[in-house]
């Protein structure tokens, strides 16, 4: 009996010194919340997203701390506890403000990185604006300003396929504004014009590899775009301009044959057949 006494006495002692540094301790941690919570940063949009998700862990040690530990500071008996309760609360309310920024920043992450892409381009430093915009994208994929601004980029790089790949996303998944949509039309004009008369180029320049790629880019845009840009004869309607076009027609045709593109192969080798029958080409 008097052994169970004793094991009884000594975890009294052991949950009384436990007690006593939980409550020597308190203001300590409610120091440490505050100046984890004054780190958090809401401007950089590479930290917004990372410090609301340290924040939430904040959060759940405060949530855990009022269940578990808050009324167990009655016992604290060299501690004001409505003071101490006051103190808690204090941060608790820190927490939830910066809960409220963060979550709202957090859903503008990517505006702020097409923000900084423009402030980029102002300087002329394109690198630096086009990261931003894949990163807006990555928050976004279907942000419809991104998408314009990477798209004009890609097509002033002469990176046409990638052009043509993201005004299709603006076309199809984007919502587009009534204030975007001029800009958006204007946009995909110049990107067809641009495709048309490059193609019409090489075409006349005996670069029959090179005008595959831009016909297969172009062949991709008049598929997805909507119906106004593009019609039947856009491939015709580009070679029709240059004497000897019958080779261009079998040239391009056996480069697509060649890829193991049979179908671009078929519509160029019908279009010469076509061109033959016309009389054109000398038997």
């Amino acid at each position: 009996m008097r052994k169970v006494l004793l094991i009884i006495g000594c975890c009294c002692a052991f949950c009384s010194l436990r007690a006593q540094i939980a409550c020597d301790s308190v203001m300590s941690v409610f120091r440490q919340w505050e100046s984890r919570i004054a780190s958090l940063n809401y401007e950089d949009p590479e930290l917004i997203s990372l410090h609301y998700l340290f924040l939430q862990d904040i959060q759940k040690e405060i949530h855990r701390f009022q269940e578990r530990d808050l009324p167990k500071l009655h016992n604290c008996l060299q501690m004001d506890y409505y003071g101490t309760k006051a103190e808690f609360q204090k941060v608790q309310y820190k927490a939830n403000q910066a809960e409220a920024v963060l979550s709202e920043r957090k859903s503008l992450v990517d505006r702020i990185f097409y923000e900084r892409a423009k402030v980029d381009l102002a300087f002329l430093d394109t690198s630096n604006a086009l990261y931003n915009l894949d990163r807006a994208l990555q928050f976004n994929k279907y942000q419809p300003e991104a998408l314009l601004l990477k798209a004009r980029l890609m097509l002033k790089q002469k990176s046409y396929q990638e052009s043509v790949d993201l005004i299709h996303l603006l076309y199809t998944e984007a919502t587009i504004t009534d204030e975007m949509e001029k800009s958006v039309s204007d946009f995909t004009l110049e990107l067809y014009e641009e495709l048309y008369n490059l193609g019409d180029a090489l075409v006349k320049n005996d670069r029959s590899a090179e005008a595959l790629e831009v016909f297969l880019a172009l062949e991709q845009f008049c598929t997805n775009m909507p119906s106004g840009y593009c019609n039947d004869d856009y491939y015709r309607g580009i070679l029709r301009s240059r004497e000897g076009v019958y080779e261009s027609y079998l040239s391009i045709a056996r480069e697509a044959e060649r890829r193991h593109n049979y179908e671009m192969a078929r519509k160029f080798f019908q279009y010469a057949e076509e061109y033959k029958k016309k009389g054109e080409v000398a038997e």
